[in-house]
């Protein structure tokens, strides 16, 4: 699957973005983590190896141990290791984001114009040092060394950021590499073979004082902008590795400082009794030199060295993530509101679509299906009343406040509503109708009040039922009273 990977694929909670690199055993990509929306969302780098090393059962098993260990190694100068994963046989590991680049592109560019300044070169090996250091001192719960060595120091795993922070990446990845059989680890190695020491290149064991020799090499490029050990082939870079001769800087440049230059060559000695036993030992060396030559450099200094060279390069690469990262919001968006659209064929207005009726009081969408179902009821239930007109004394026209709906739903809810206020106002009507006898018609019977009780002397022969009808005259019993009396004389 590795070929298939592309911007917007996710790895495990990680959507990669960007690839910015591809080396012999891995590409690598610029990734975002599952939740992050926000502009300043923070980004990772996720290294994923090559298939042909994933199918690989040992290096597999090694990679996952090796990585989970140098996860807890903690220091600004080494590159922060969340965790190692597996997505459809895809293995990749997760690592802190660096905007940078690394000290192999710093060299390349800068040798196309001037060598980097030999004050730089000293700091950023000194941090890269430090970072070393807290590596080997990685200890268990115990309190035991862990062994922790990179095994794969060169300018290649180096970091510079924008900041001007130096940083170590790999650690862990040469030593699960020398688990893979000799016909996968040929690609892999190529171009490694001139930062070797000599013990790893006779697949001697090795301990911290293996990196420290390569440290070496690297600073000797940096300083003298010449790589040390480079052969025709792999097979002849090695001999050089084992037996060639380690020239003096001040041979290549008699103006090269004698204390850095003592620094560099105890460094490089292939007995690994007399170099420097600990990558601290070699920082502590390397600070005292600009400490005795009144040099300081500050971060700064590195950052701006970084961005006179490949300040450029950077810029492009931010921009193409920015773009990467709108391009996939914008996605996101647009599926997200496809999801929210309604069925055309079953669809309910909301309290948010607002229905205008021309001549009448907006109404609410939550109120439509109010209508609806009186409209049904009214059909079923209102008599026929004379002379009553069935279409409403105003216009039903209808207005949907909705951007973009489609005909066939604005059609259904029109002939809904319509159909429910001519129901409502059939409704009305026909009450009205109930109370208000026609002309030439007989006034409605309605229960008659009892009238207060005479005595049975004096009762009259009938009396009408008293009622609160507009339409029937009332007559009051004291009045009754005085004709019953007029008509006995």
């Amino acid at each position: 699957m590795t070929s298939e990977l592309s911007k917007g694929t996710w790895l495990g909670d990680c959507e990669l973005l960007l690839r910015i690199g591809r080396g012999g055993m891995a590409t690598v990509w610029v990734a975002r983590r599952k939740g992050d929306t926000s502009e300043q969302e923070r980004l990772i780098a996720v290294k994923v190896m090559l298939a042909d090393l994933a199918d690989e059962p040992e290096f597999r098993k090694m990679f996952h141990d090796e990585v989970n260990l140098v996860s807890r190694i903690r220091h600004p100068n080494v590159v922060d290791v969340y965790g190692v994963g597996e997505h459809q046989n895809v293995l990749y590991m997760l690592m802190e984001w660096v905007e940078g680049d690394s000290l192999h592109t710093l060299i390349a560019e800068a040798g196309r114009r001037r060598p980097i300044p030999p004050e730089i070169a000293v700091r950023i090996i000194a941090e890269a040092a430090a970072g070393l250091h807290a590596a080997h001192e990685l200890r268990d719960a115990a309190g035991d060394l862990e062994g922790v060595v990179h095994r794969d120091i060169s300018p290649h795993n180096v970091l510079i950021s924008t900041s001007g922070d130096v940083k170590l990446v790999d650690f862990g990845v040469a030593k699960a590499m020398g688990r893979l059989s000799e016909a996968t680890r040929v690609g892999q190695l190529k171009g490694k073979f001139g930062y070797m020491s000599p013990e790893q290149a006779t697949g001697r064991p090795v301990d911290r004082r293996s990196d420290v020799f390569s440290l070496g090499i690297v600073l000797f490029e940096l300083t003298t902008n010449r790589r040390l050990f480079r052969g025709e082939t792999d097979v002849e870079t090695l001999k050089l590795v084992l037996s060639g001769q380690i020239p003096k800087p001040t041979r290549i440049d008699p103006s090269y400082p004698p204390r850095l230059e003592s620094i560099v060559l105890k460094a490089l000695r292939r007995d690994v009794n007399k170099r420097y036993q600990t990558a601290a030992a070699l920082e502590r060396e390397l600070n005292d030199y600009l400490s005795a030559e009144r040099i300081v450099v500050p971060r700064s200094g590195v950052a701006g060295l970084l961005k006179r060279v490949t300040g450029a390069r950077i810029e492009q690469r931010r921009k193409a993530v920015r773009s990467a990262l709108k391009a996939l919001r914008g996605r996101a968006r647009a599926a997200s509101q496809q999801e929210l659209l309604p069925n055309d064929s079953a669809f309910t207005p909301t309290g948010r679509d607002r229905i205008t009726v021309t001549g009448a009081s907006s109404v609410t969408g939550s109120q439509v299906s109010q209508i609806s179902a009186l409209s049904q009821l009214s059909q079923a239930s209102l008599p026929s009343v004379p002379n009553a007109s069935r279409s409403p004394p105003f216009s039903s026209s209808l207005e949907i406040a909705r951007s973009g709906p489609s005909s066939s739903w604005i059609g259904y809810v029109i002939g809904v509503i319509g159909f429910g206020v001519a129901a409502v106002v059939l409704l009305l009507y026909g009450q009205r109708a109930e109370r208000v006898p026609l002309p030439g018609s007989a006034p409605p019977l309605v229960p008659a009040r009892a009238a207060p009780s005479l005595p049975a002397s004096k009762a009259p022969e009938s009396a009408p039922s008293a009622t609160s009808d507009p339409g029937v005259p009332t007559v009051g019993v004291e009045e009754l009273g005085r004709d019953a009396r007029a008509k006995r004389r």
